[in-house]
């Protein structure tokens, strides 16, 4: 984080990644809580050498020995029986120097998930804070209980149900994901064998203490009853609304609660998948053979982004996955924060599933099609059809992730040319008319129509039917 300065006085104001400190007596006790705090939010920055005036400037007051204070944090940081984790690096403690006065900067990373939670004093309960605004706070026994699962490196969904059996598992639901596999791979040598060694295989069930057959998380998610589901996720929870006029609360929706179909995680993806490409203006056909026409890469971000909620989300946590579905806008919620940065994930290449093995279930039937392609595919894809670029945050009460995907051309995007801006368009709405597609772009009528003509010569662009109610087909 840059310091700003306007005279005697620091001019960044206290909040969810900075704390000023005066430090004129040493480091405040108070230093550690925001260390824990800033270690188990998302990072922050602490400066020594600040105090808050009456009407709540900082102002610049130094501190004279910077050596000792800077001595004094690396012993502080390295003792475990005051910080349980060390998650500093060498670069990250600074003496900086404002009109001749010397401040000590301390930026505080976000801890790893396997060190996390960081607590001080020796003590986890009492001794865990978080960020929360200009406060830290101290954390409650079902917060730490969520990091500590997060450190884990054993995945939660593989772990055994002992109190269910095979009778929790939806036969049906189980001969819907069987039938999706053979489409997809009619070869496969698992395609015959019988049902419970095939839950086996897949990861849906282990032997258990006692030797029998049962379900693991995993498998209960992905097959079982909604309320065989609750009796072990207590705030288990799947639903996709649509709200798509003005003053009406919602029209479509789609609950894991409401007693009407199985409520597990495989029929909601495929209820849902199928649903998004029809409420966002862009729907496809699905043929007698389960497989998808005139699917777009549009239709693949969409179905991504509900993936990425599923296989990520944390069934343990304090709410659900809620998929919100607004004209030109789908917002994707789901329990549990990134387990690795942001950065790297909307770089790709890398993952680290919650539920690795859900991922693995949704691999078998071709949803996933790389691990550590999500996110990053997603951005590739807004990119280039020319959409504002997907809004991407955590919230840390309660954890949760939320990705706000915005369907509306990006009016500061210069570098994708008016082809491929008029492509997206029509791969978004295949009834789109040409007066909509210049407004929408604001690319001249007479200059949509040669583009288009440009297009259909070339095999990108195809016309179905007449100039009312026909469509596009986009190559």
């Amino acid at each position: 984080m840059d310091l700003l300065f306007g005279g005697d006085y620091c001019l960044n104001e206290e909040g969810a990644s900075f704390e000023a400190k005066s430090a004129s007596g040493g480091i405040p006790l108070s230093v550690w809580e925001s260390y824990s705090a800033f270690a188990n939010s998302f990072g922050g920055t602490i400066v020594l050498g600040l105090e808050e005036t009456e009407d709540g400037r900082l102002l610049v007051k130094g501190i004279k020995n910077t050596d000792k204070i800077v001595n004094e944090v690396w012993n502080t940081v390295n003792n475990p029986q005051k910080v349980s984790c060390n998650v500093l690096k060498s670069d990250d403690v600074k003496i900086a120097e404002h009109n001749g006065k010397k401040l000590v900067i301390i930026n505080i990373p976000r801890a790893d998930r396997h060190d996390c939670p960081i607590y001080i004093n020796d003590r986890m309960n009492g001794g865990t804070f978080r960020r929360n605004g200009p406060n830290d706070y101290r954390c409650t026994k079902p917060e730490i209980a969520g990091m500590m699962r997060e450190s884990a490196d054993m995945p939660i969904d593989t772990s055994v149900l002992e109190d269910f059996d095979m009778g929790d598992i939806d036969r049906s639901t189980l001969s819907r994901y069987r039938t999706f596999m053979r489409l997809g791979d009619e070869k496969h040598i698992w395609n015959t064998v019988p049902d419970n060694e095939f839950l086996r295989l897949i990861g849906a069930a282990k032997k258990g203490e006692d030797g029998n057959l049962h379900p693991t998380l995993a498998g209960l998610l992905m097959f079982g009853m909604e309320y065989r589901i609750t009796c072990e996720v207590s705030d288990y929870k799947l639903d996709y609304i649509e709200y798509m006029k003005p003053g009406v609360e919602w029209e479509y929706r789609i609950v894991s609660g409401d007693g009407q179909w199985t409520g597990n995680v495989f029929d909601f993806y495929t209820s849902v998948s199928n649903r998004l490409g029809m409420s966002t203006g862009r729907p496809f056909a699905i043929g007698e053979d389960w497989r998808r026409v005139n699917d777009t890469d549009i239709d693949k971000a969409l179905r991504e982004s509900l993936i990425n909620a599923l296989v990520h989300a944390d069934y343990r946590g304090r709410m659900g996955v809620r998929i919100e579905v607004r004209p030109n806008v789908v917002t994707v919620r789901n329990p549990g924060l990134f387990r690795i940065p942001i950065q790297e994930a909307e770089e790709g290449g890398y993952s680290d599933p919650r539920n690795p093995t859900l991922a693995k279930m949704f691999s078998l039937v071709g949803a996933v099609e790389r691990a550590g392609s999500g996110l990053y595919r997603i951005m590739e894809i807004w990119k280039k059809n020319g959409f504002e670029q997907p809004l991407i945050e955590e919230s840390l009460n309660p954890p949760t992730v939320k990705v706000t995907l915005i369907m509306k051309m990006d009016p500061k995007t210069s570098a994708i040319s008016e082809e491929e801006k008029i492509l997206g368009l029509m791969a978004l709405d295949n009834g789109i008319s040409i007066e909509k597609v210049s407004k929408e772009t604001g690319i001249p009528k007479s200059k949509v129509e040669a583009a288009v003509k440009r297009l259909r010569d070339r095999g990108r662009l195809e016309r179905t039917g007449g100039k009312k109610g026909g469509r596009w087909i986009v190559k």
